[in-house]
């Protein structure tokens, strides 16, 4: 063979050869988006949302779209109590804490997920502490509980809370069993003051005859200027102006004077004594009535209050 046939064949080998290289992939490093469903205004649960005494569910309704696919999905449910309930109560109630990972793995008959779908909706999905599929052995603490939603798509490419990628936010949870902070019905929704006007709030704090129901433990009441959900870790742009607490609470560091009494408390009792000092100059203002029981069962309710 002479040397023009060889190289002939040499540049039709070289040439065949890269023909044959399939193109590079580009790389993904997309994460999955977590949203709202088409006909909503908002993702469930929302912030400060309150699941009701009468729910025995947290319902999620979302969407999230990743155009690779998605792989796996993880609810987190977080509840907080940093002391330890006193005595017998301590074994009668359950913080919820629990992780709920669907992937290829997750065998429930509640929920057919299928991997590597581009879009997936719950509508609702639910993690229930009752009933069948309840992920709870006992009756569950009433309070706040942080809830997180994470996803992952085929790729490994998870969201992530420090980039602000997934979601997170925070409930509150009433059951019938936690403390009752009340109002007489008929009652505005809104306190109007004049300028100098004493308060005087109807109404009170009490132990229910639920069963499950314990002695009041703390109460704390403070006077802000909105009210945010996430106030009671201290973690948000609240104004305190003031405050006021009696007892020893299992879920915050806080502490007071000591309780006039563990079944039943009026606020005008409370307050009466040495009463709240509304700042000079504001007109708005919003009351804050946090009460816990000796199991840790929390209840909050907020007041709004207008000085004319």
């Amino acid at each position: 063979m002479n040397k023009h046939s060889l190289f002939t064949l040499l540049i039709a080998s070289i040439g065949f050869a890269s023909c044959s290289e399939d193109p590079p992939q580009p790389i993904d490093n997309t994460i999955p988006t977590i949203s709202k469903l088409e006909y909503s205004s908002e993702i469930e649960p929302y912030p400060g949302q309150v699941i009701p005494w009468d729910w025995s569910s947290f319902r999620y309704y979302l969407n999230i779209s990743d155009p690779e696919g998605i792989s796996e999905i993880i609810l987190g449910v977080k509840g907080d109590l940093p002391n330890n309930a006193e005595g017998d109560f301590a074994n009668k109630f359950e913080l919820l804490n629990h992780t709920e990972i669907i992937n290829k793995d997750y065998d429930s008959p509640k929920y057919n997920f299928q991997p590597g779908k581009d879009e997936i909706n719950f509508d609702p999905f639910t993690i229930e502490w009752k009933g069948t599929y309840s992920v709870a052995s006992l009756p569950i603490l009433a309070g706040p509980y942080e809830l997180s939603i994470d996803a992952q798509d085929i790729h490994g490419n998870i969201t992530n809370h420090e980039f602000g990628s997934n979601y997170q936010t925070i409930v509150f949870v009433e059951r019938t069993y936690a403390p009752l902070i009340h109002r007489p019905h008929g009652l505005p929704d809104v306190i109007t003051l004049e300028t100098n006007e004493a308060l005087s709030l109807e109404g009170g704090i009490m132990k229910t005859d639920d069963e499950l129901s314990t002695p009041l433990k703390f109460v704390w009441i403070k006077l802000a200027d909105q009210d945010v959900l996430g106030d009671y870790k201290g973690e948000t742009d609240q104004i305190v102006y003031d405050e006021r607490m009696w007892g020893q609470s299992l879920r915050l560091d806080k502490s007071g004077s000591e309780l006039p009494s563990v079944s039943e408390l009026t606020f005008n009792e409370l307050l009466e004594i040495d009463p709240m000092d509304f700042p000079e100059g504001k007109s708005n203002f919003v009351m804050i009535i946090w009460a816990e029981d000796e199991a840790g069962n929390a209840s909050m309710r907020s007041i709004p209050i207008e000085i004319n």
